[in-house]
C-alpha cells in the first residue's frame, strides 16, 4: 500500500485546529485518522494506493467520502451527518467549510458514539448472555429489517463464487509470501480445503450462494455494533460493491465468529436463529461452515498483510492474530 506526501502535514494542521476549539482526541487507522472531540467524530481519508482502491486524488477522496456516508446512512441514518469541506487559505491556514478558500480535503462528520457501549468492548469487559442477550435480539431484528430492503444482486451462482474465488487468490498470494514460509504447508491445505468447497458448490450450482445475495454491509464486526438503545450498526465496506455482495447468513456467521473469538460463542447461533425467524430462510449447515472458513482465511490475510508493508503499525500484534484466524479455518475445513 502506498501512502502520498503531505497526509501527514494535514492531518497534524487538522488536530491543531480541532485543539483550538476544544479537547481533541486522535486515532489513526491503516487507512484514515479520526479527530474525536467530547461529542463528534471527524475522519480523514488517507490518500493511499493498493489493489483495492486509489485515493490518492482529491477527487478519489471526495467521491469516497460520499459513499461512505451514503451507504451508512441505510441502516445508521442519525449517525453520518455529511461532508466536510477541508480548505486551504492563501496563508497557509487550514479552514472548515470555507468555500473561498482552497478545497485540499474532505471529512466524514459524524456523532460520536459512547465507547463503552461497542459490542467489541462489552464482550472485553466480561458481560456474557445475561447483559447482552436482549441487546443481541435488538441487533439481529435490525438487521432483519435492513437485508428486507437492501437492494438484491442479480448474479447467477457462478459468478458470486468467482469473488469467493479471488479473495481467495488474494489470500494465498498474501499468506504463501516466503516471509510466512513456515506457514506455507498449513496455507496450502487450509486454501485447498476452501477451494475444494467452493468447486462443489459451482458444480452444484447451488442456489443458495446466490438466491438471497444482498447489498449487505461488507464489515460486520463487533467493533462496527454500538449497544445504545436503539443499537447503531456502522462503519459498512464502502469502496467495492461486489465485496458487499452477500448471504446475509455470511454476515451474520462473520459477526457471530468474530465475537466467539472474544470469548462469547453464544451469540453467533443466537443470530442465525434470529435471521432464520426474522427473514424466514433456512441456514445450510455446509454453507455455514463454508462462510465461516472463508472469512476466517481473509482475516488471517488482512492480518499478516500489514506485516508486508515497508513501516507496519504494531507490528508486533499481527501475527498471533492471523494464527489464531488460520487455526479457526483449519477447525473447520481440514
Amino acid at each position: 500500500m502506498t501512502l502520498f506526501a503531505g497526509a501527514d502535514e494535514l492531518a497534524q494542521k487538522l488536530e491543531q485546529l480541532f485543539s483550538e476549539r476544544g479537547d481533541v482526541a486522535v486515532r489513526e487507522t491503516t487507512k484514515s485518522w479520526l479527530f474525536l472531540t467530547s461529542d463528534r467524530v471527524f475522519k480523514l481519508k488517507k490518500p493511499v494506493h493498493d489493489s483495492f482502491q486509489d485515493l490518492s486524488s482529491l477527487r478519489a477522496r471526495h467521491d469516497n467520502t460520499l459513499n461512505e456516508i451514503d451507504l451508512n446512512r441505510r441502516i445508521a441514518p442519525d449517525l453520518y451527518l455529511g461532508a466536510v469541506r477541508v480548505g486551504r487559505r492563501r496563508d497557509g491556514q487550514v479552514v472548515l467549510d470555507d468555500k473561498s478558500a482552497e478545497t485540499v480535503d474532505w471529512l466524514v462528520h459524524m456523532r460520536r458514539l459512547p465507547a463503552d457501549q461497542i459490542l467489541k468492548d462489552r464482550i472485553i469487559d466480561g458481560d456474557g448472555e445475561a447483559e447482552l442477550g436482549p441487546s443481541i435480539d435488538k441487533v439481529a431484528d435490525k438487521l432483519c429489517a435492513f437485508y428486507a430492503q437492501a437492494p438484491k444482486s442479480w448474479l447467477t451462482p457462478f459468478e458470486i463464487l468467482t469473488l469467493r474465488e479471488d479473495q481467495l487468490g488474494i489470500a494465498r498470494n498474501v499468506l504463501m509470501d516466503p516471509k510466512f514460509s513456515v506457514l506455507r504447508r498449513r496455507v496450502d491445505r487450509v486454501l485447498c480445503a476452501i477451494g475444494g468447497l467452493i468447486e462443489t458448490c459451482a458444480q452444484r450450482a447451488e442456489a443458495g450462494f446466490a438466491e438471497h445475495i444482498l447489498e449487505c454491509h461488507g464489515d460486520l464486526r463487533p467493533e462496527h455494533v454500538c449497544l445504545t438503545e436503539p443499537p447503531v450498526i456502522f462503519d459498512c465496506l464502502e469502496f467495492s460493491r461486489p465485496l458487499r455482495l452477500a448471504d446475509p447468513f455470511s454476515e451474520v456467521v462473520f459477526l457471530g465468529m468474530e465475537c466467539d473469538m472474544l470469548g462469547a460463542g453464544w451469540i453467533k447461533p443466537r443470530l442465525i436463529a434470529a435471521l432464520e425467524t426474522g427473514l424466514g430462510m433456512s441456514a445450510n449447515a455446509e454453507r455455514l461452515r463454508f462462510y465461516e472458513a472463508w472469512h476466517a482465511v481473509v482475516r488471517a490475510r488482512l492480518c499478516f498483510a500489514h506485516l508486508l508493508v515497508p513501516r507496519p503499525r504494531t507490528p508486533e500484534k499481527w501475527a498471533p492474530i492471523g494464527e489464531r484466524y488460520l487455526v479457526r479455518a483449519e477447525e473447520l475445513v481440514v
